[in-house]
């Protein structure tokens, strides 16, 4: 049983919906395994009252940072006092927290670190020539602008873009076109064919009869297919791309390789993701 008490240090994950989110099963395992006076509880809160629930919750004294989930995580660079250069670049935090002042909001975006961890693993038996390498990026929300920033800043020779929203697609690649100006970024379609890496960022894949994100018609064999959503491990998407030879890598690794992150935002540095890695089974 976990209890919970007037000392339990309170870390809320905020999403509309919250129900795929995988953070309080994780954290709190963790927590337990270490004996740590600390839990991360799902909230469910509408976008029109996201950021006063922000401000509310983070002026509670036992509230000691907050997870973003969909679809918040753009507005919250609007709900936070000072949000990083990569959340700036990116339009997204999917963390907050408070500074050293304990008053200062700051917000900051971990999810394509995690992304770019999880990547590195996926290549340990063969190396990614990033300079050369052509990426497509489907979806240009919270995770999606994470992911690119990522991929970008590791110095990836292509990015291609592809949003059904096609002013936030062309927002974010402007920013990343001006930021990193060895690396083209363009407007993609959602077709798999000629890149090495295709990334799915939309939340299709939550439900099991959702479409296909993009077409994976005459992908190369050697193209790695990447999916961020948690809710179910193996999506159409990596099924189908597994079974045309392709490499795959699952939403719940970049989870994995992100959480030591959260744990340094919110004041525990230090903690190896094989620690969550142990965890998977829970």
């Amino acid at each position: 049983m976990i209890e919970i008490s007037g000392t339990t240090r309170i870390f809320p994950v905020i999403g509309w919906p919250v129900e795929q989110v995988k953070a309080p099963t994780l954290f709190n395992a963790y927590f337990k395994q270490h004996d740590i006076d600390a839990r991360v509880i799902p909230l469910k809160i509408a976008p029109e009252s996201y950021i006063s629930a922000v401000r509310m919750l983070m002026a509670m004294e036992n509230v000691g940072g907050i997870f973003v989930s969909i679809p918040h995580k753009p507005m919250s660079v609007a709900a936070v006092d000072q949000p990083t250069s990569r959340a700036l670049l990116a339009g997204a935090c999917n963390a907050i927290y408070k500074g050293t002042d304990g008053k200062t909001l700051i917000g900051d975006l971990i999810d394509g670190e995690g992304f770019v961890r999880a990547f590195d693993r996926t290549c340990q038996s063969t190396p990614f020539n990033w300079e050369n390498a052509r990426a497509l990026v489907v979806g240009s929300g919270g995770v999606g602008c994470a992911v690119a920033a990522s991929l970008a800043t590791r110095g990836i020779g292509h990015i291609g873009i592809y949003d059904t929203r096609a002013p936030q697609a062309e927002a974010l690649r402007e920013r990343l076109q001006n930021a990193f100006p060895a690396t083209e970024v363009v407007i993609g379609t959602p077709q798999a064919k000629g890149y090495d890496l295709v990334v799915n960022s939309t939340p299709l894949g939550m439900s099991p009869d959702d479409p296909l994100p993009l077409d994976l018609a005459d992908i190369a064999p050697s193209c790695i297919v990447a999916d961020c959503g948690m809710k179910t491990e193996m999506t159409r998407l990596l099924i189908e791309a597994q079974q045309r030879g392709c490499r795959i890598q699952k939403g719940r690794e970049m989870m994995i390789e992100q959480s030591p992150l959260y744990l340094e935002l919110f004041g525990w540095p230090g903690v190896s993701s094989d620690a969550f890695r142990a965890l998977e089974a829970i």
